[in-house]
């Protein structure tokens, strides 16, 4: 007898249980890769709403695809083109922008402000919050693009991921610590939250970024082998509260990117399972193809991705390498003043 295939809201045991609560019982989100079309599960927490990929593969095995195959597989690239340094500059500035938007200030104090960006890709944030004046230092787990942050832009951007920041032996505590589109990519994120939280100084906050998973793009686009986690902005206040932080700030929860600030709270980890509202089985199950296509031609962000591209390729012909490109991008009269103590 032929079993029925999986749908959208089918009730699912997981073979892995939820990082967050711990719980076994799941709905099915999706049942491929959306990249490759290979066979890959996604479920719904039932309990919290987390989604994830099912069976969830170990930090070991995680550790070892994003520092050899990674990029090349989703980038196909072993290092940044300049038209990639280029955007990413663009949205460091963006970033810095929004925290100073939610009054963040560095800490006032005899030493300087210490920033640790985690995933730190090419290193276009380390590279702003060194040219800021503060102590900068980046973690990436790729070892081609982490060699170009050292080589090309002569940053401190060290291998390794979440797992080695107990042992960087860092002189002190972070004062602001980021995590951009890298929380989506770790297994286990309340352990990774409360390595996290022993490195922080007391007035240390952290920086998440992570894609919505809830927001409108094609069926087939939004899960795939790269992303182990799917947050809707319920389950990362949740999963950061499980891990025992607070939210101090946080973006509007149906931007395209989830933006949160948080600190280590004083209270043990919690969360409160009766908030879920299934978002990410609701959203995925509204989207179709006929609407989508509509959507994006009557919008037009398909003629201004392209006219962006062009932008970008052209804007970064005028320049030999990656460090001149960023000191021409940060040094425009947008670019914010450091107040970091001397």
């Amino acid at each position: 007898m032929t079993t029925p295939p999986l749908r959208t809201g089918d009730p699912h045991q997981a073979q892995t249980p939820c990082p967050c609560c711990g719980s076994h019982a799941a709905r099915i989100v999706a049942t491929r890769d959306g990249k490759t079309r290979a066979p890959l599960t996604t479920v719904a927490c039932q309990a919290c709403g987390l989604g994830r990929t099912d069976p969830l593969p170990s930090p070991h095995a995680l550790k070892e695809w994003y520092t050899t195959s990674y990029r090349q597989e989703y980038k196909a690239a072993f290092e940044p083109a300049l038209r990639h340094v280029l955007r990413a500059g663009r949205i460091a500035l963006d970033r810095w922008a929004w925290l100073q938007a939610q009054g963040w200030q560095p800490p006032a104090g005899a030493h300087r402000t210490a920033t640790l960006d985690i995933g730190a890709s090419s290193g276009e944030f380390v590279y702003l919050m060194k040219k800021l004046g503060f102590d900068a230092l980046g973690l990436e787990p790729h070892e081609g693009y982490a060699s170009y942050a050292r080589g090309q832009l002569q940053l401190d951007v060290r291998n390794g991921s979440v797992q080695e920041l107990p042992h960087l032996g860092a002189a002190k505590p972070w004062d602001l610590i980021t995590l951009f589109h890298v929380f989506e990519h770790l297994s286990d994120p309340v352990a990774s939250l409360q390595t996290i939280a022993g490195q922080m100084s007391d007035r240390g906050v952290l920086f998440i970024e992570v894609p919505n998973a809830t927001r409108p793009c094609s069926p087939h686009s939004m899960f795939f082998k790269a992303h182990v986690l799917y947050f809707c902005a319920n389950t990362l206040r949740q999963t950061l509260g499980a891990a025992g932080w607070d939210v101090l700030s946080q973006g509007s929860d149906t931007d395209g990117n989830l933006r949160v600030l948080a600190r280590p709270s004083s209270q043990a980890g919690r969360t409160d399972p009766a908030a879920n509202d299934h978002a990410l089985i609701r959203a995925q199950q509204a989207r179709r193809w006929g609407p989508y296509l509509i959507d994006e031609l009557r919008s037009g962000r398909v003629l201004r991705k392209l006219g962006v591209r062009r932008e970008e390729k052209r804007t970064a012909h005028r320049f030999n390498s990656g460090r001149d490109l960023l000191e021409d991008l940060y040094a425009g009269p947008s670019t914010p003043r450091s107040q970091a103590a001397a």
